[in-house]
């Protein structure tokens, strides 16, 4: 079975908190730069998702997330070979 593990460096929308904010705390806030990695289980134009565990003996993951290709600054491939037994 062949699939790709991505290492994705990528700018995402930060969640601050609930708390109460002052106009002098704006300088404060911003977008956040972060690493992603996993398999590739999905991918097209517009994006591209990771799973953080394969399963396949039962052609499954677990823990899915799709990132936008908008945001992403780098993308290093690794293939990744599984023979089944």
């Amino acid at each position: 079975m062949k699939k790709q593990l991505a290492i994705l460096s990528w700018t995402d929308a930060a969640i601050e908190s609930t708390d109460t904010f002052f106009e002098r705390d704006l300088e404060k806030i911003g977008l956040i730069d972060g690493i992603a990695v996993g398999i590739i289980v999905k991918e097209n134009k517009e994006s591209i998702t990771l799973a953080l565990d394969w399963f396949y003996k039962q052609n499954s993951y677990r823990s899915i997330a799709t990132y936008p290709k908008s945001g992403i600054h780098k993308i290093i491939r690794k293939d990744i070979n599984i023979k089944r037994r």
